[in-house]
């Protein structure tokens, strides 16, 4: 199934970097909605911004879609309990009906996904998907018609790669790391952006 290719230490030094950037969002102890990056709107519009999914939220609803994913009928905790994506499918059908500017926000949800709930989800987008297929031997055409598919061969791979990110992250883990393997996935991460082509 993979490739064999290996995690450099570029790729963890990358990782490391935008952890410690996001630390506040990524190692919120507290409730879901008093994460940062749900509870600020500046940190919320940053966070579009930095990760190029701002283009895929409908004009002047940026403010809305933070008031949603924040508010209790939507229940986000809950959806995103679910370790193998299907609340993340889930959300970007109910959102996208309002916020989305194209077809769908699936590449936003998952990111922001991954970094309210980094020990479950990664972000799916172009080059991580692209990567993943050729870590796992698919058809580059081949198309993920679901986040949970795609996680589905993302948790493969870590469980594969799982030795392999450790060692090339030993002496390297972010000092406010609550737990390792939540790093692992940002660094799993970034090493599939690299394959799939993103240049760094």
């Amino acid at each position: 199934m993979c490739n064999q290719r290996r995690v450099t230490p570029n790729d963890v030094a990358l990782a490391k970097n935008n952890w410690e950037d996001w630390g506040n969002v990524f190692n919120h102890a507290g409730a879901m909605v008093d994460n940062p990056l749900l509870a600020d709107q500046a940190v919320f519009n940053n966070f579009l911004a930095e990760y190029s999914v701002g283009r895929t939220i409908r004009a002047r609803t940026r403010d809305n879609l933070r008031a949603t994913l924040s508010s209790a009928n939507l229940q986000l905790a809950k959806r995103l309990a679910d370790a193998k994506g299907m609340g993340i499918d889930a959300l970007d059908v109910t959102l996208s009906k309002d916020y989305a500017a194209g077809y769908r926000l699936r590449s936003a949800i998952s990111k922001i996904a991954a970094f309210l709930v980094p020990e479950y989800f990664i972000a799916w987008d172009h080059y991580a998907s692209r990567g993943i297929k050729i870590e796992t031997g698919r058809l580059l055409g081949h198309s993920y018609e679901t986040y949970a598919e795609y996680l589905a061969d993302v948790n493969a791979l870590l469980a594969m790669m799982h030795n392999g990110i450790a060692h090339a992250c030993q002496g390297n883990y972010p000092q406010d790391l609550v737990e390792i393997n939540r790093f692992h996935r940002r660094v799993l991460d970034v090493y599939l952006m690299r394959i799939g082509g993103r240049q760094y």
